[in-house]
């Protein structure tokens, strides 16, 4: 599903973030990516959706080897992978119902199928009577609610979820990461989580892989407990 071999990144300024990286993702696995700021996070999820290519090394997901892509199949590319941000990044002259339905009238789906995935969708993240309100009338966690359910519209293979409970309180945090479970176990999808949030590691463990300067310093099976020095 997901696979780096021997993976290097260096910036043109010259700042090497990540050495040597080694991973492998099955399909439908769900993981933890940790680590301090300047760790390497943020580069590896940009080689992954394809928005940085490698210096060196393969970044094979869902069969593709990304870094061989022409810069005008990207886009195609990424319609198998769903990213959700911390901040939400809600169009705000649109509904609820109109912020997910956009992700898939930008690929060209049939209006009537647009309308029945949007129903779905906004059931399964528990919005079933905001379709008709804009973001600005909802609280954090229901925003993520939608941004989430943007992100998984299109049935993606992979979700990545970018700090995805970085703004919110631990009780709504704990909302978010239950509702990212029941799309794992739903969908079958493989979600990767950037956080920095090590409580919600240790109370909901899952795989963790901790980064630091560019090196995977650790790859810990579910269950495993994270110090909270990392």
């Amino acid at each position: 599903m997901i696979e780096c071999t021997h993976v290097f990144k260096r910036y043109k300024n010259g700042v090497n973030a990540l050495y040597d990286i080694n991973l492998k993702i099955d399909q439908g696995e769900f993981v933890y990516i940790i680590g301090p700021t300047g760790s390497g996070k943020s580069t590896l999820i940009k080689l992954l959706d394809g928005e940085e290519i490698s210096t060196k090394g393969k970044v094979n997901v869902v069969g593709i080897d990304v870094g061989k892509l022409r810069h005008s199949k990207v886009p195609i590319y990424r319609r198998n992978i769903g990213v959700v941000f911390q901040d939400f990044r809600l169009l705000p002259t649109k509904t609820v119902f109109e912020n997910i339905a956009y992700a898939l009238e930008v690929i060209d789906m049939n209006k009537q199928v647009i309308r029945s995935r949007v129903r779905s969708v906004m059931n399964l993240v528990g919005l079933d009577d905001k379709g008709n309100a804009f973001p600005n009338e909802l609280s954090g966690g229901q925003q993520q609610r939608v941004a989430i359910g943007r992100a998984i519209a299109n049935r993606p293979k992979v979700l990545i979820a970018d700090e995805p409970t970085g703004n919110l309180d631990p009780a709504m945090s704990d909302e978010i990461m239950s509702l990212l479970e029941k799309i794992n176990a739903a969908y079958g999808t493989t979600i990767l989580m950037v956080t920095h949030d090590l409580t919600l590691v240790n109370k909901h463990r899952k795989r963790t892989i901790v980064l630091e300067h560019g090196h995977i310093v650790a790859d810990l099976a579910e269950g495993g407990y994270v110090q909270h020095d990392q």
